[in-house]
C-alpha cells in the first residue's frame, strides 16, 4: 500500500468530499494479495492461502492473503467486478479508507485513497458538515480505530512467531505457463518442526494470546493453493498449470 496515494483526512482538504455507496470491487481486479489481521485468518483460510510476505528492506513480515498466483491478477473478482470469495479482508472492505499504524502523527494514522471511484462532491455520505466531522465519518473512524488495535496485535503475533523461529521459507513452482516454468520465492509459512522447542511458558502464552487458532488456520490454508490453480485454469481456459511447493525449513528466519 503506497503512502503516496493516500491523504490524511481533514476538514480543509475534504470539506466537500462525499463517499458513494459501495461501487463493487473492480478496483481490486489487479490486486494479487492483501494484508490481513490475525483475527481474520480463520475466515480467510477457507478461501485462499494465508502466508507471510517479507519486506526485504525492513526485514519485517506481513500476514497476507493470496488472491492469485501471478502479479496483477485477482482470481476472486469476476467480470462484473464482484468479489466471489466467502470472505473479504476488513482492510479492503473499508476502502477508500486505510490505516497506517506506524505513522508518527495521530492525524496520519487514518487516510483516504485519492484515486478511489467512491469519492464524489455531489453524491454519497458527507465527510464534514459545517466544518465538523459528520456522523458517517465518526462511525468510520471508530471502525478504523478497531482495525488499528487489531493491526498492532497482529504485529505482536508475527514478532512472537519470528522470535521463536516459527516461520519457514517456501517457494512455489508453476508449470504449464506459455512463457515456461515460473518460481516464486519469498513466501513464508508456519515452521511446525519448531513446535517441539517451545517452552511450557511459550505454549501457555500462545493460548492466552489466542495464537493457536490463527497458527493452525495458516497451516490449513496451504491447501488452498490447489484452489488457486483451479481458479487460474478456469480464468485461462487455454492454459492448464500445475503447482508444486518447496518448503525449506533450514532457512527459517
Amino acid at each position: 500500500m503506497s503512502n503516496e496515494n493516500y491523504q490524511s483526512i481533514c476538514a480543509t482538504a475534504h470539506a466537500d468530499m462525499r463517499i458513494k455507496a459501495n461501487v463493487g470491487c473492480t478496483h481490486l481486479a489487479a490486486l494479487n494479495n492483501s494484508a490481513v489481521l490475525a483475527e481474520e485468518v480463520a475466515e480467510m483460510s477457507g478461501s485462499c492461502p494465508v502466508v507471510f510476505l517479507q519486506n526485504e528492506e525492513a526485514g519485517s513480515f506481513q500476514l497476507s492473503a493470496l488472491f492469485a498466483l501471478l502479479p496483477d491478477e485477482n482470481l476472486f473478482i469476476d467480470k462484473q467486478g464482484n468479489w466471489t470469495g466467502t470472505y473479504i479482508p476488513v482492510g479492503l472492505n473499508l476502502d477508500p479508507f486505510a490505516v497506517f499504524v506506524g505513522a508518527e502523527k495521530e492525524s496520519d494514522r487514518m487516510k483516504i485513497r485519492k484515486d478511489s471511484s467512491r469519492l464524489s462532491t455531489s453524491e454519497g455520505e458527507k465527510l464534514f458538515e459545517n466544518g465538523q466531522e459528520s456522523a458517517y465519518l465518526t462511525d468510520i473512524k471508530a471502525q478504523l480505530e478497531t482495525v488499528i488495535d487489531a493491526s498492532v496485535q497482529t504485529e505482536r503475533f508475527i514478532q512472537n512467531l519470528v522470535n521463536r523461529n516459527l516461520l519457514s521459507q517456501f517457494a512455489i513452482k508453476i508449470e504449464g505457463l506459455p512463457e515456461g516454468p515460473k518460481v516464486i520465492n519469498g513466501l513464508y509459512t508456519i515452521n511446525t518442526d519448531e513446535f517441539a522447542y517451545l517452552t511450557n511458558e511459550d505454549v501457555l502464552m500462545f493460548h492466552e494470546m489466542h495464537y493457536w487458532g490463527p497458527i493452525y488456520a495458516i497451516q490449513h490454508s496451504m491447501k488452498q493453493f490447489k484452489k488457486l490453480v483451479q481458479l487460474h485454469n478456469i480464468r485461462h481456459p487455454g492454459v492448464k498449470i500445475k503447482l508444486t511447493l518447496h518448503i525449506d525449513k533450514e532457512d527459517a528466519e
